[in-house]
């Protein structure tokens, strides 16, 4: 699942030549589709997984707001899913006082608080994304801290940011409109219902992501969750850093 602004075009941050790339072992639903925003749009996607998987147990594993929708999606698919793998998730905002902590905090709080003011900025988000992108770009990497200053100044890492925010604005943000929404509403509950085993891994300088934000999710799930703190690391490098080192089927080397 990957993140929002994103895509799966996220799974190259891996190298050329990984298993992630072998469609045969991993699916990576594109959630930027006009047909993620509808009222069915976890379910069809729950089905989506189903389908692709057959008799197999599968990973979950969720990004940034990935990791939100991977735990929507666990009871969904209740004893399909073998274990959830979460990358920097983004914990239900109900879980503490984390927006003004949070990069993109601003943008979370209009679309709690005022929400047509919020979809005025994803219609002013989706022009730049269309005429503008390397400016969009730049905004996007303005605080970057720890790993991801580094992952920023590289010409591929950009280019990559901005080819997703083409994707994920390529139909005017409705999908990304309806997940965000969804996300700063309530959905705490569903957490009681994941009983698979969880692993995050959670970058130190992360502040898109803020560590507190893990943290209160490992207190808050049913069972808990194994916490990795990635020293150094912040967003896109911790995705970066697991992709390089996790297998599909488990865990670390």
């Amino acid at each position: 699942m990957h993140g929002l602004p994103g895509s799966p075009d996220e799974l190259t941050l891996a190298g050329k030549g990984s298993a992630w790339l072998d469609p045969a072992l991993v699916l990576a639903p594109d959630r930027n589709s006009a047909s993620a925003d509808t009222a069915g749009g976890i379910t069809g996607l729950a089905q989506q997984i189903a389908g692709w998987a057959g008799a197999e147990p599968v990973t979950l594993v969720g990004f940034s707001l990935g990791g939100a929708m991977a735990l929507r999606l666990a009871p969904l698919l209740a004893e399909r899913v073998a274990r959830i793998h979460l990358i920097a998730p983004a914990a239900p905002l109900s879980l503490g006082n984390f927006l003004p902590d949070m990069a993109g905090g601003a943008l979370f709080g209009l679309a709690r608080d005022r929400p047509r003011l919020f979809a005025l900025l994803c219609r002013v988000q989706a022009l730049g994304a269309r005429f503008a992108p390397a400016l969009l770009v730049k905004a996007l990497l303005a605080d970057t801290r720890g790993g991801d200053a580094e992952l920023a100044r590289e010409p591929a890492f950009r280019a990559l940011l901005g080819t997703m925010l083409g994707q994920t604005f390529a139909n005017g943000g409705a999908a990304y409109r309806a997940e965000i929404a969804d996300y700063v509403g309530d959905w705490e509950r569903t957490l009681d219902r994941v009983t698979q085993p969880v692993t995050i891994w959670q970058g130190d300088q992360d502040n898109w992501v803020p560590p507190p934000m893990s943290q209160a999710l490992v207190a808050r799930l049913p069972a808990g969750a194994q916490l990795n703190l990635l020293p150094g690391l912040s967003h896109y490098s911790s995705l970066q850093w697991y992709l390089g080192r996790i297998s599909p089927g488990g865990s670390p080397p």
